[in-house]
């Protein structure tokens, strides 16, 4: 009687035994990484022409195979291409987008998405209960986020921990170990830069790189420490804009040649720029001034709302002069064919800008566009409402618009070439 296939192993037959063990000839691991010639991969094509000896399938799993050269590609594509029925490629990467297509073509992609967390820190706790060691909760936190959602990964950092500290797993001997910053040296460099003390956040960096830490794990930490105080926060523009300005500085440490002086320069600029805070996180002293400045403003304007009544006599008279001012200088606004092209642009109209550009245009008795582009003259005689709207709206100019097309005698730069290549053509607007 055959075993029901449900997709995962027994390790209880010698097929599975074997493979534990090591043993088992028929499964065959290549790390790509350290074996990525064209001599590695036609090494695997002379075996794949044999059968297996023990079990159904040969199985090659080839890790990092986004490491192997192009010409080892090349060679493992006419395996691919026609794969004996025997044998099952697995092919293992984190960096799919490096794989060449005609590759990927031929394959079925399994994403293995990353472990949450939580239940990280689940097993975590179970190996540390499993093996009697006590630990600090913040400890086994701390150990999950390192390993960001690979559980082997959090296993290694584990088993490195207690090789040094077997009895009892604490958050501070674990930072110390995989040279993790303190908790109270970030902290102290936040509020740092939240302050804007410039002397402050220079000796941190400082004092930090003096005790051989990595500058990427601190700007990592302080970036993870802002996270954290925009969660809590009320107004979270602020945090925001410093977590982004982070982000950056971490991106272009990889490239400095002087991390130090970049990490410092780019904290204090931070600091200094910070975005603006809401009235929130104003002191009490701040507040009370805006509040009475509002209240001035408001005085003010009730004042002058109040005193420009028309009245009769010479202050009748001058607000008709203002009056006719403000029209003046409302038709006199024009300035020249450039401005008004941007208001064009301005107001969504970019067909019509891109129709006016090189034309020549002049504000007389009449409001003249002239083109040698037959095609954008007639989409400018087709808009010529919209473009006298324009000229209402925003100058007060009430005219008539008039389109022109001056044909440039002679043969175009495109005419001529086709016709220099013998080449039919029809004509093009």
């Amino acid at each position: 009687m055959k075993a029901q296939l449900i997709g995962e192993p027994c390790n209880k037959c010698a097929s599975c035994l074997s493979i534990l063990s090591g043993e088992n000839t028929d499964v065959v691991e290549m790390d790509a990484a350290s074996n990525n010639s064209v001599e590695n991969i036609r090494q695997i094509r002379n075996e794949v022409m044999y059968a297996s000896t023990t079990s159904k399938y040969k199985v090659y799993i080839i890790d990092e195979v986004h490491m192997l050269t192009t010409s080892a590609f090349n060679a493992l594509l006419k395996t691919l291409e026609e794969p004996p029925e025997n044998v099952v490629f697995i092919l293992a990467t984190t960096e799919q987008h490096k794989i060449p297509v005609t590759i990927l073509s031929r394959c079925l992609r399994f994403d293995f998405l990353r472990i949450s967390q939580e239940n990280i820190m689940k097993r975590l706790e179970y190996v540390l209960k499993e093996e009697n060691i006590e630990y600090e909760e913040e400890a086994v936190k701390y150990i999950a986020k390192l390993a960001e959602g690979a559980l082997r990964d959090s296993l290694s950092i584990l088993d490195r921990c207690l090789s040094e500290e077997n009895k009892v797993l604490r958050l501070e001997k674990v930072k110390e170990i995989v040279g993790g910053i303190g908790g109270e040296i970030i902290e102290e460099l936040s509020e740092a830069i939240l302050s804007s003390d410039y002397d402050k956040i220079i000796s941190v960096v400082q004092q930090m790189e003096n005790k051989g830490k990595d500058l990427r794990q601190l700007v990592y930490e302080l970036t993870e420490n802002f996270l954290e105080k925009m969660i809590k926060a009320e107004d979270k523009t602020m945090v925001a804009g410093i977590i982004d300005e982070l982000g950056k500085l971490d991106s272009d440490i990889k490239g400095s040649i002087n991390p130090s002086v970049l990490v410092k320069a780019s904290l204090i600029k931070v600091a200094q720029n910070k975005p603006v805070s809401s009235s929130n996180s104003l002191g009490s002293v701040d507040a009370e001034k805006i509040n009475a400045l509002e209240e001035d403003i408001k005085k003010i304007k009730n004042y002058l709302n109040t005193h420009q009544m028309p009245r009769s006599g010479q202050n009748a008279g001058m607000q008709q002069v203002n009056t006719k001012v403000q029209s003046v200088s409302k038709v006199a606004g024009y300035k020249d064919a450039e401005e008004f092209k941007q208001r064009i642009a301005a107001k969504g109209k970019l067909k019509l800008f891109s129709a006016m550009s090189g034309a020549i245009i002049k504000n007389e008795e009449e409001f003249v566009i002239i083109t040698t582009n037959e095609f954008a003259a007639k989409m400018l005689a087709a808009s010529k409402a919209e473009i006298a709207e324009v000229l209402k709206s925003e100058y007060s100019i009430d005219k008539p618009v008039v389109i022109k097309y001056n044909k440039v005698s002679g043969m175009s730069k495109m005419e001529k070439l086709l016709k220099d290549s013998n080449t039919e053509y029809t004509e093009i607007e």
